[in-house]
């Protein structure tokens, strides 16, 4: 499998960004790269990308940011484009203990092994990619040295309940049956991390009525600034009445596709007027791109770590670091029109209780949620100004 990947043809890539399969004993890694010098060897900055996304993803920041004197490397993560040696048997039948948070973190102390350094000066994470920035810099601060996460605030790790011995606590609330309250709305909706975690997501996805290129601009485009729908801000509360403020393809309707939920709000876009928005940021040219690597590969891979974090037993590997804080300096960035801001309600409101060296939150104008390729400029100058 790893043959095939590294026949493909070279991605067209921004000058100065070189292309590189990177073998281990696990995974062998398809990377993006700028920067590299052995001697004397360039501080490295390690990029993880979300969903559905890939190391392609930093295309626009990784040139500035090696200028700047540093080794930057982004990287298709397990599971996605053109990284392989990950588990790709069907639906019921892959090891999803090979998706779980720990393994996230692995990959990236596997790789940076790999090219040979023992410390990250920062991991970036956007989207999912945030998640696994926030787990390595939670769990190997003596590799990674600082973070920047994107578009997902870390919750924290929650804490063993205390001295609960000789001061017995109250049960806890039961914790609302959100699918269920959800469903109960008019019209009814439900939170697209469950659907993306049921079996027909992948092909409903993968080969959509629209067409694959279709269903991504749509995609991309409600969950950008160039979307009028998107106005975020701040939920009270993890209930259905907060959480039906999100927009569709975050709580979606109960009967709809994730691409019938996307052609159903692009039906009332003015196509022309999404061309010439999206022609600033993601041409065609360049979410072609994204359209064949998906159309490998499927969306099964990405998918399959939704599938984690909607299932208890496979959040147990984390219980060790029960009420463990991110001690490394950590930076929050995120587009104004980013409701991935405030998913999770009261998320980034408490970064500061749950990284003991946090650096702030930066909100950029003019972005929504695919911040780094809609502001380059502005993340790049956010990220080596926390680097300095």
């Amino acid at each position: 499998m790893a043959s095939a990947a590294s026949d493909l043809p070279p991605l067209p890539l921004p000058d100065g960004i070189s292309e590189h399969y990177i073998p281990t004993d696990d995974l062998t890694f398809h990377t993006l790269e700028a920067g590299f010098s052995a001697s004397p060897a360039k501080p490295l900055i390690l990029l993880l990308h979300g969903f559905p996304e890939l190391a392609y993803s930093y295309r626009k920041i990784i040139p500035t940011l090696a200028a700047s004197g540093y080794y930057v490397v982004a990287y298709d993560q397990r599971g996605y484009g053109r990284t392989t040696g990950w588990d790709t048997r069907p639906y019921s039948e892959v090891d999803l203990t090979s998706y779980a948070a720990t393994r996230i973190v692995t990959d990236a102390v596997r790789l940076v092994s790999a090219l040979g350094y023992s410390e990250v000066a920062c991991i970036v994470g956007h989207d999912f990619g945030a998640v696994g920035a926030s787990l390595c810099a939670l769990i190997r601060p003596d590799i990674f040295k600082s973070t920047v996460l994107m578009s997902h605030p870390f919750g924290g790790v929650p804490a063993f309940p205390f001295n609960t011995y000789r001061n017995p606590a109250p049960p806890a609330p039961a914790k609302p049956d959100i699918q269920a309250s959800l469903a109960e709305l008019d019209p009814p909706r439900k939170p697209y991390k469950w659907y993306y975690s049921t079996e027909p997501a992948c092909q409903e996805m993968t080969s959509p009525a629209t067409g694959l290129h279709s269903f991504l601009r749509g995609y991309f485009h409600l969950k950008s600034a160039d979307w009028a729908g998107n106005a975020p801000h701040p939920l009270s509360a993890w209930s259905a009445g907060e959480l039906s403020k999100l927009p569709n393809y975050y709580v979606m309707p109960l009967g709809l596709t994730m691409s019938e939920t996307v052609a159903q709000d692009m039906a009332r876009e003015d196509a022309a007027e999404v061309e010439t928005k999206a022609a600033r940021w993601l041409p065609n040219t360049e979410l072609a791109i994204y359209a064949a690597e998906y159309a490998r590969t499927g969306f099964q891979g990405g998918l399959n770590y939704y599938r984690v974090a909607t299932n208890p037993a496979y959040q147990a590997d984390m219980a060790v670091f029960s009420g463990r804080k991110i001690e490394v300096p950590c930076l929050f960035i995120s587009g104004a029109q980013d409701w991935g801001t405030y998913q999770n309600p009261g998320a980034v409101e408490g970064m500061g209780e749950v990284c003991s060296d946090f650096r702030g939150v930066k909100i950029i104008e003019e972005a929504g949620h695919w911040v780094m390729q809609e502001q380059p400029g502005e993340v790049s100058a956010l990220i080596l100004e926390f680097l300095r």
